[in-house]
């Protein structure tokens, strides 16, 4: 038994999180970025180029997080058309140890999802080796300058 349909909706809410987080630091970055004002000096042109950067960085992890958003909304809707399962239908699932959810698609083809509540942790077994995963590449680590 595979988990795909499962797996496809908890990546979709998590990918709605961090696409939450990745536009309001570029939000954040922008109202914040040192205009240019007729500087002179070069160290001070520098700080504003790399104020800028650090804008475009934050513009280019949120537009990449949709882009993957919006990919997963897809392949969710291709399940649904697939079971042929009829717009605001609500199905739920769960974040084992995490959170319960539902998911549904609305008759224009926009999926949309929402905790419904905290589950409790799973105890831990010391005889049990719980691996968790999740994607992660270097530019994750830069969310934190």
């Amino acid at each position: 038994m595979t988990n795909e349909f499962t797996s496809w909706c908890s990546h979709y809410y998590h990918l709605t999180q961090l696409l939450e987080k990745r536009n309001e630091r570029f939000s954040t970055l922008l109202a914040d970025a040192l205009p240019y004002t007729n500087q002179r000096h070069l160290s001070d042109l520098d700080a504003i180029i790399a104020c800028n950067r650090k804008v475009q960085a934050a513009k280019a992890k949120a537009d990449q997080t949709f882009e993957d958003l919006e990919k997963a909304g897809k392949t969710i809707l291709a399940i649904l058309e697939y079971f042929e399962i009829p717009p605001r239908t609500v199905l739920t699932g769960e974040i084992p140890g995490e959170m319960e959810y539902e998911v549904w698609a609305n008759d224009k083809g926009q999926i949309f999802i929402g905790k419904i509540r905290d589950l409790p942790k799973e105890p831990e077994d010391p005889n049990i080796i719980h691996i968790k995963t999740s994607y992660w590449n270097k530019s994750n680590d830069e969310d934190d300058d």
